[in-house]
């Protein structure tokens, strides 16, 4: 169990939401303040971003691959649709304003490390990043609870993630 705010996260309390902003803003500040508020006024009390930094998470071959639903290789994808440092300061700071909990999904070493310095409470680990047991690891380091999602993984491949925050004594939730 742990606490988000006034909010209590374990297996004796109710299901969260997690309204799910990711980079459906398309790297527009205002439509991601406006995601947002559509999300607060709903009722949402937690709303999870996506922190992308492509220079550091992505190999050069992703500049020339090309996903099936884009014209663009996924290295322009994720790089038209990603906040900047100071823009995603600014989300943050909007929703914990407006009384919601900023939260987001690094999926590198620089992500967590900007997510650190916006003292984000707790690390979301995606389907897709939680057997990358180096970034696991990096984020444990960190000492902040994490709420991962299993997705289409086994038990055999999330299970090393587990004893990952065990061994740091982290608090998670998958």
């Amino acid at each position: 169990m742990f606490k988000l705010k006034n909010i209590k996260i374990g297996k004796k309390y109710p299901p969260i939401i997690i309204t799910e902003l990711g980079i459906n803003h398309g790297g527009s500040l205002d439509k991601a303040i406006f995601l947002a508020d559509k999300a607060l006024n709903s009722g949402a009390k937690i709303i999870k971003h996506q922190t992308h930094i492509p220079n550091e998470e992505m190999a050069l071959q992703a500049r020339k691959i090309k996903p099936g639903n884009a014209n663009s290789s996924i290295f322009n994808v994720i790089k038209k649709n990603s906040l900047n440092f100071r823009d995603e300061k600014k989300l943050m700071n909007y929703i914990n304003k407006k009384g919601g909990i900023f939260i987001s999904t690094p999926f590198c070493k620089a992500a967590v490390d900007r997510l650190i310095k916006f003292n984000v409470p707790l690390f979301k680990i995606g389907s897709g990043e939680c057997n990358n047991y180096p970034l696991v690891e990096y984020i444990c380091k960190k000492k902040k609870p994490v709420i991962m999602s299993t997705g289409m993984n086994d038990i055999r491949s999330i299970t090393p993630s587990v004893k990952l925050f065990r061994k740091y004594k982290i608090p998670f939730v998958l």
